[in-house]
């Protein structure tokens, strides 16, 4: 299983050369916000260092942001200034916020941190950053929405124990803070890599400052025929299926439905999956403002009673959030 170690300030000499031997990527933190009457966003020390430091050696990195946010509008200003910090950089792992700050969040309910995550990622999204937010067991049970957030994001779990949770989904699994990497004095944060693709997505996707390059053949395998069956390949994610598959990726919520998933189902090489039959493209809604799962039902399908077979066409459930732009499969 491949080790990620993240590393700040607090680790200021790094041997990047022979930290390389031993460790499959590195998230560098890039900033924080300190939680005192300033409340100030400000740079990591060492960030620009580190990542000069480990892509010289050729090791993937990431990066991550330390939030002492308490409302939403300080929330999209660390992602701000966590843009500016990112700019111009190439990063083969995701974009991490990291919740964890008592002084400030702990009084903090779970709706609110919640709309906090999600305020930061939409501005770190729309500026073309792969993200993920970072939390520990604790949090990601009584102060985050973990159902809400892992239908959206990739998550970084925090679990140092001997028996650490195991029915929280993560990507993502740190599992020490007192690790010895050699090239680094004294301990370091591991994490080891739960989900296959995570160190090749972000860059197969054009995101965190890389080109997506076009899938090869360009030419899409011929349309697959009722009953028949994928299995998964190094590389594949929902998307790239449906594009090879299925012709186009704007088919992916097709697969999904046929398989009982969401974007944040992890897929592993060798797993065989459905794919929807031959015939006509299912039918799509895209999203508009005001829209409700009832309300499309109501328009759509002629009953707002049908809301919950629309949602599960499109493997969720009725008490999860829809978005302006959002394409929905349309069950018959």
């Amino acid at each position: 299983m491949a080790q990620i170690l993240d590393v700040s300030k607090y680790q200021p000499t790094i041997n990047y050369t022979e930290a390389a031997k031993h460790i499959e990527g590195a998230i560098l933190r890039c900033g924080y916000t300190g939680w005192g009457d300033a409340n100030e966003c400000c740079p990591d020390e060492c960030f620009e260092q580190h990542y000069v430091g480990f892509k010289a050696a050729g090791v993937p990195v990431g990066a991550y942001y330390y939030s002492a946010a308490d409302t939403i509008a300080k929330a999209r200003e660390e992602a701000e200034f966590c843009k500016q910090l990112l700019a111009g950089k190439q990063l083969e792992l995701p974009v991490y916020y990291d919740l964890e700050e008592p002084h400030r969040m702990g009084a903090l309910s779970r709706a609110q941190l919640t709309a906090q995550a999600e305020a930061w990622a939409e501005v770190m999204e729309a500026a073309g950053y792969f993200v993920g937010i970072y939390a520990n067991t604790s949090w990601f049970r009584t102060k985050l929405d973990h159902a809400r957030l892992v239908k959206k994001y990739t998550l970084w779990l925090a679990d140092y124990r001997a028996q650490p949770d195991t029915q929280l989904q993560r990507d993502l699994h740190q599992y020490t803070s007192a690790g010895q990497v050699p090239g680094i004095a004294g301990g370091v944060d591991l994490s080891r890599v739960e989900r296959p693709d995570l160190l090749t997505v972000v860059k197969a996707s054009g995101l965190n400052g890389w080109t997506k390059q076009p899938d090869k053949p360009s030419v899409p395998d011929p349309q697959p025929q009722p009953g028949r069956t994928y299995t998964v390949q190094p590389g594949d994610s929902w998307y790239r299926i449906a594009a090879r598959q299925l012709g186009s990726e704007s088919r992916v919520q097709e697969l999904l439905a046929a398989n009982g998933a969401t974007v944040a189902t992890v897929i592993h090489p060798g797993q065989i999956i459905r794919l929807p039959g031959e015939g006509a493209a299912a039918r799509t809604y895209t999203v508009q403002p005001g829209d409700s799962w009832w309300r499309i039902a109501e328009q759509q399908l002629g009953s707002g009673s049908r809301m919950q077979e629309l949602a599960a066409a499109n493997g969720r459930t009725t008490a999860d959030t829809i978005h302006p732009g959002q394409v929905l499969v349309l069950p018959e």
